[in-house]
C-alpha cells in the first residue's frame, strides 16, 4: 500500500511541476467518459474499417520512436502527469524485434537504427553473471551494487538480443545473449520455474513462458542444447497449470488482479514455444486458452481488462495491451490452424485498437495505446506505454501480412466455385437437351 501512495504522490507532484498538462489530463478524461457512456456495442460495431491499417501502424512505431531515451533505452510510459519515464530495459528487449521487423517492411531506416542504439544501450547494461537488472534505469547512471538481476527482464531482452545478432551477425551480440541464456538455465528450478530473488515477488509465475520463448529462440541460435532443455523444462511446469476450463494457474501476482496482459503472456510464451519446438501439448493448450477468449469477445464484443478463475468475472475497463497481445495470438492461431475465425476476431480487435489512438495532441499522446480504456482504468491509469504500442504494432504487422494470403485464398476459392458451377449448368443444359429428344418408334 505505501508503494501505491508514493507513485500517486509522486506523479500528483509531477502535476504540480508542469501544470499546463492539467489541459490534455482533463482533456482525455473527458473524451473517454463520453466515449464510453455513447459508445454503442452491437454486432455490427466493428464492420468498417474507419483507420487504414498502415496509417495506424506508422503512429504506433513513431510514438515508441519518440519514447526512445538519448541513451537509447525505450521510456516505459508516458504519463498525462508526469511525462515520459525513465528507459525500461526489459521492454527495451522486446521492442528491438517489433523496430527490425517494421524496418523491413516499411524499408525503414530510422527503426533499424533505433533497433541498434537500443541494443547498444542494453549490453552496457549487463552484469557479470549473464544478467540484466530489473526496474527502470536513468540515463547516466552506473549500475549500483544493489542492482538486482531479472528473470524476466533478462527474458526478454533476451529475445531482443537474438534478433539483433541475426539482423548483424555479430559474433559479440550472440556471445552475450549466450551468457543471458546460461544465467536463466543455471538459476531454474528444478521443477522447470523459476523463483527466488531474482523472481517478481520471490513466487514463480507461468507468465514466465515468455522467457520460455526467448530460450527456444536462442537454442536455434546457440544450438546448446541447455536453452532447449531449459526452454521445455518451463513449459511442462506451465502446462500442468492449465486447467480444463482452459484456465491458468499460477500467475501469482500478489496485491494484483489477473490483468489480462498476464493471461496473454503465459498464452503468447506457450503457443510460440510450442510452434518452435514442434511441441503439439503447447499447442494445444494455448489454443484452449485462446479459444475461451476469443468465444467471450465474439458473445459480448469486448474482453474484460481483468478476469477471474475459469474466465468468471472481472473488471470492465479494457487493458488495450491485452487486446493486442490476444490479437497476435489469433493471428498467429490462424496461421497454424487455417481457421478464419481467429483471423476475423483478430480483425475486429484490431479495428478497436486503432480507433483508440490519440491523433491529435503532443508527443508522447498522438499514436500512443493507453494503459486502460477508459483512461482511468486499473492497469497503467493516466499512461500510454511502451509495451502497448509493441504489441499493437506486432498485430498490425501480422495482419498486413496475413490479409493478402487470406483475400488470395477466398479469389482462388471464388474462382474454382464458379467454374464447378459453369461445368455443372453446362452438364444440366447438355441432359436437359438429351431428354428433349423424340424417342424413336417402333415403326420407324
Amino acid at each position: 500500500m505505501s508503494t501505491k501512495t508514493g507513485r500517486v504522490l509522486s506523479e500528483t507532484a509531477g502535476l504540480l511541476r508542469a501544470p499546463q498538462r492539467a489541459i490534455l489530463l482533463v482533456a482525455k478524461i473527458a473524451a473517454d467518459k463520453m466515449k464510453s457512456t455513447f459508445e454503442h456495442r452491437h454486432l455490427y460495431s466493428y464492420a468498417t474499417t474507419t483507420i487504414p491499417t498502415t496509417r495506424a501502424l506508422r503512429s504506433v512505431v513513431d510514438w515508441i520512436l519518440h519514447a526512445q531515451r538519448p541513451d537509447g533505452g525505450i521510456a516505459a510510459y508516458y504519463s498525462l502527469l508526469t511525462g515520459y519515464s525513465d528507459s525500461y530495459p526489459e521492454v527495451t528487449g522486446y521492442i528491438i524485434p517489433t523496430l527490425y521487423d517494421f524496418g523491413r517492411d516499411a524499408g525503414d531506416a530510422a527503426a533499424r537504427h533505433a533497433a541498434y542504439l537500443a541494443t547498444e544501450w542494453l549490453l552496457s547494461l549487463q552484469m557479470p553473471s549473464g544478467a540484466f537488472p530489473g526496474g527502470l534505469h536513468r540515463s547516466g547512471r552506473a549500475l549500483g551494487p544493489r542492482a538486482q538481476p531479472s528473470v524476466f527482464n533478462t527474458g526478454q531482452i533476451l529475445q531482443g538480443l537474438v534478433r539483433a545478432h541475426s539482423e548483424t551477425r555479430n559474433a559479440k551480440i550472440l556471445e552475450r545473449a549466450v551468457a543471458a541464456g546460461n544465467w536463466l538455465a543455471a538459476i531454474q528450478q528444478r521443477d522447470g520455474s523459476w523463483t527466488g530473488e531474482a523472481a517478481y515477488q520471490g513466487a514463480p509465475h507461468t507468465y514466465y513462458t515468455m522467457v520460455s520463448w526467448s530460450l527456444a529462440q536462442l537454442a536455434h541460435a546457440s544450438n546448446d542444447p541447455r536453452h532447449a532443455v531449459a526452454s521445455d523444462k518451463n513449459i511442462d511446469w506451465a502446462l500442468a497449470h492449465f486447467q480444463p476450463s482452459g484456465w491458468i494457474d499460477g500467475i501469482n501476482l500478489r496485491g494484483h488482479p489477473a490483468y489480462l496482459h498476464f493471461i496473454a503472456y503465459v498464452i503468447q510464451g506457450m503457443l510460440e514455444c510450442g510452434i518452435l519446438r514442434q511441441r503439439e501439448d503447447a499447442i494445444h493448450g494455448a489454443t484452449k486458452a485462446a479459444w475461451v477468449l476469443l468465444r467471450k469477445f465474439e458473445t459480448h464484443k469486448r474482453l474484460l481488462g481483468t478476469y477471474e478463475v475459469d474466465f468468471k468475472n472481472g473488471e470492465k475497463f479494457s487493458c488495450l495491451t491485452g487486446n493486442a497481445q490476444m490479437s497476435c495470438v489469433w493471428l498467429r492461431l490462424h496461421e497454424v490452424t487455417g481457421d478464419l475465425r481467429y483471423f476475423n476476431a483478430a480483425l475486429k480487435i484490431n479495428e478497436m485498437l486503432k480507433q483508440s489512438l490519440p491523433a491529435r495532441g503532443r508527443r508522447g499522446v498522438v499514436g500512443g495505446v493507453a494503459g486502460s480504456y477508459p483512461i482511468w482504468g486499473a492497469y497503467q491509469p493516466m499512461r500510454f506505454i511502451s509495451w502497448g504500442c509493441k504489441f499493437l504494432a506486432d498485430a498490425l504487422m501480422l495482419e498486413r501480412r496475413l490479409a493478402p494470403i487470406v483475400e488470395a485464398h477466398f479469389e482462388a476459392s471464388s474462382e474454382a466455385n464458379s467454374r464447378t458451377n459453369a461445368e455443372a449448368s453446362s452438364e444440366a443444359s447438355s441432359q436437359q437437351r438429351s431428354e428433349a429428344k423424340p424417342e424413336p418408334s417402333e415403326c420407324a
